[in-house]
């Protein structure tokens, strides 16, 4: 929304405050066209909601650069998981997109957590929420320990996350992400669950059974043996290697070793 600060027919003031008070339209961004011989202007409008403002006159090619800057910033917080900040499942299908256009070596891990469900109806979704944000956490320290510059991290959902590193630094980043999950959950348990070894708690059919720890699964998939055509492809793959991960039992790390028939 693009809009004069004062006009004869419009106030700026007005239409930012009606925006903001919509909930369907408190994403969009506000660019206020502003008198630069009035300062108490540009506050007065970034207070009212205003994201941004350009001063008259103002130079077209500036103009442009700032609405182009707006809609990458709302396209971002859009996309943002709203409990880790990290990018989303727009960002990541793009950043998976343009690794398999670019046919450079790459690898792929998916993080799930284990037994989440049962973990959060135990302990409550504000646990939850922390355990998921602790995770991230993790996965973030240890890109930053074992990854590269241009290695990428994203939210998917939940307790979904999907990160991009270099072929060579996948194993020593997944380690790290299960001996420090591991190490860390042991603060968001009880005690009595910590040394029993296991939940007490109802399953799916609602019945009162053990149920093990959390635990966490890295799924890790590569471009070294295999051609990646789409991200459905790979997607697909790496929702059958991360069943088969957690079928190992507690926290673990896999990484596909087929090849293409």
């Amino acid at each position: 929304m693009v809009c004069d600060f004062v006009s004869p027919t419009v106030r700026g003031i007005e239409v930012a405050k009606y925006i903001r008070a919509k909930f369907n339209l408190r994403h969009l961004s506000i660019i206020m066209i502003i008198d630069s011989k009035d300062p108490i202007s540009k506050i007065k409008c970034i207070y009212a909601g205003a994201d941004d403002y350009v001063e008259k006159p103002f130079e077209p090619a500036e103009f442009l650069a700032r609405v182009k800057a707006s809609f990458v910033r709302m396209t971002r917080d859009l996309d943002a998981n709203p409990l880790t900040k990290l990018p989303g499942n727009i960002s990541v299908f793009k950043e998976l997109e343009n690794r398999i256009k670019s046919h450079v070596l790459f690898a792929v891990g998916y993080v799930d957590l284990n037994k989440f469900k049962e973990f959060n109806d135990n302990y409550g979704f504000d646990m939850g929420d922390k355990i998921i944000y602790f995770t991230a956490q993790i996965i973030i320290r240890a890109l930053k320990k074992f990854g590269e510059t241009d290695d990428f991290l994203g939210h998917i959902g939940g307790d979904d996350f999907i990160f991009i590193t270099s072929v060579d630094r996948w194993e020593g980043l997944s380690k790290d992400i299960v001996v420090e999950f591991d190490k860390g959950k042991l603060e968001f348990m009880n005690q009595e669950d910590i040394t029993r070894g296991y939940l007490v708690a109802k399953n799916r059919k609602g019945e009162v059974t053990q149920i093990p720890l959390l635990g966490i699964s890295v799924a890790v998939l590569t471009n070294e043996y295999r051609n990646f055509s789409h991200v459905a492809q790979l997607s697909q793959i790496a929702a059958d290697l991360k069943h088969y991960v957690k079928g190992l039992g507690g926290s673990a790390y896999a990484k596909d070793r087929r090849t293409e028939v």
